[in-house]
């Protein structure tokens, strides 16, 4: 077991019905210091990625509650919980054993079966089947392991008995059970505050104490225990879950911000009071809330939301998950077509700079390729820039400007090809942001052209050239402007042509 020292603490004002709360600290793990910093909702700030073996961490999602289908806010979630995943795997070398929650017994779930006239058991099976089209849809990779509350009912009444046994909650006469915060001092310590109100219902003794077990319901699922019949109730259901497959601690737990109170607060409490354990996951991953417009956050709820197949329709899932690394992970991030454009038009930067590498290295000069000591040195300061970014909480938007100010000087050298030429760092450059961007989990795939397709193109875009070049040592314009249309039509029909080099080049625009 990790030891831990306490290091950070942390000390709340009243305010209004908030009673007195008691200083709270982040215990931090003896082991092995990464260099990453994370910042950590309980410490208010970065703090020290340190795991129990230097290679080796555990990451626990919250999954889907599998009643409808994922909108794009969900998709935001996951596609930067892929991007971090992807971050520690590839850039710091960590063996991330992942595991993620599938929440298949639940009251939105059970009432879209009643609603439908579908065993709840269908109707969980078909959401869950499309959630995992939806996330493959944006390359966002599968967790090593999938636990579904369906299948680890025996393991969750379980953790419910010994928190029972252990007087951290108590049986109310409907069957249901109830964890006391009043035993948990620490209780609140995910969001800072504690609520001394009135219990919200006559069954609970405070008005913080939350449900790990649902009485039975007439016309509901249920299942047998020692204390009566009745259903998980939410919470319990990860913590179960997670301390059945990692143990008594976790390195991270991750989730959307709406989740940090009640859900991770009340996991934190459940499973600490399990363990008898002072810090149950020590690094929280929460990601912000995608908005839809201004401060509209994107919810069923709202009915603001957008189908991820409808996104994919407009943009690829390389231009969402760009939209996604210019962004902070923690903060929220606004869905617009001013956004996705940005986005969209970086990719191609990124496309374009490797088409013209290509034109550059392979071109039909004369003179002998030589070194550039400059270019070496920028690509060398980009690298180590690159992972001191990510070292502190994984700062996406710095890397990509980072590497795209490296491209507009390798651009430079590049344009000057007449005087100089210097195929060794340009080709190492290219590799090193074709590499970059692969760890981030963009595919760089061209939209859905064959072979034969990208072949009638590149002769379309030859040929043109061609004729673009004669028009203007002619100053034909009635050429020049034909060229701009095919230009223009080429373009409504995604493949956008870059006119700015000697040599012709295209990708697609989508």
């Amino acid at each position: 077991m990790i030891k831990i020292l306490p290091v950070f603490s942390r000390k709340l004002s009243h305010v209004c019905s908030l009673k007195p709360y008691k200083e709270t600290k982040w215990l931090m793990p003896y082991g092995n210091p990464t260099g990453i910093y994370v910042y950590n909702c309980v410490a208010d700030q970065k703090v020290p990625v340190i795991l129990n073996d230097p290679h080796i961490a555990t990451w626990y999602s919250c999954g889907p509650t599998v009643y409808d289908s994922a909108h794009v806010g969900h998709a935001s979630c996951y596609v930067k919980l892929d991007i971090i995943q992807r971050i520690l795997k590839s850039f710091f070398n960590i063996k991330l054993v992942t595991a993620m929650g599938v929440t298949d017994i639940d009251d939105k779930i059970i009432k879209k079966g009643q609603e439908t006239k579908t065993d709840f058991r269908t109707v969980a099976k078909q959401y869950e089947h499309e959630f995992w089209l939806d996330m493959a849809s944006l390359n966002v990779e599968k967790p090593l392991i999938i636990s579904r509350v369906s299948e680890h009912i025996n393991s969750i009444e379980g953790f419910v008995k010994k928190i029972i046994d252990s007087g951290m909650a108590y049986v109310t006469p409907d069957g249901s059970v109830y964890f006391d915060t009043s035993k948990f001092p620490s209780y609140g310590k995910l969001q800072r505050m504690q609520d001394s109100g009135e219990p919200s219902n006559d069954h609970k003794r405070n008005k913080m104490d939350f449900a790990i077990w649902k009485g039975h319901k007439p016309g509901e699922p249920s299942w047998n225990a020692s204390w009566g019949e009745g259903r998980p109730g939410w919470h319990i259901e990860c913590s179960a879950m997670v301390s059945k497959i990692f143990g008594s601690q976790i390195d991270f737990h991750a989730g959307g911000i709406d989740l940090q109170f009640p859900h991770h607060e009340n996991e934190e409490a459940q499973s600490c009071a399990y363990h008898n354990t002072s810090q149950w996951a020590n690094y929280w991953i929460h990601v912000g809330h995608l908005h839809a417009k201004g401060d509209s956050k994107m919810s069923k709820s709202l009915k603001n939301t957008i189908s991820i197949p409808s996104l994919l329709e407009t943009y690829s899932a390389d231009t969402f998950r760009m939209a996604c690394l210019m962004s902070n992970y923690r903060y929220p991030m606004e869905y617009n077509d001013k956004v996705m454009k940005t986005a969209e038009e970086t990719l191609k930067k990124f496309k374009f700079f490797l088409k013209d590498v290509l034109v550059y290295v392979n071109n039909n000069a004369t003179q002998s390729g030589e070194y550039k000591d400059k270019l070496l040195d920028d690509l060398q300061k980009a690298e180590d820039a690159t992972l001191e970014f990510l070292k502190s909480d994984f700062d996406t938007a710095s890397c990509i400007y980072n590497v795209l100010s490296l491209i507009s000087n390798t651009n430079k050298i590049m344009k000057m090809h007449d005087k100089d030429y210097y195929p060794v760092p340009v080709i190492l450059i290219a590799e090193y942001v074709t590499s970059l961007l692969a760890k981030f989990g963009i595919t760089l795939k061209e939209s859905a052209q064959g072979d034969i397709s990208n072949t009638l193109i590149d002769t379309l875009v030859d040929f043109r050239h061609t004729v673009r070049l004669n028009a203007l040592i002619r100053k034909d314009k009635e050429l020049l402007s034909a060229c701009d249309i095919v230009r223009d039509k080429m373009k409504s029909m995604n493949v956008q042509i870059n006119d700015s080099n000697k040599m012709p080049s295209w990708v697609s625009a989508k």
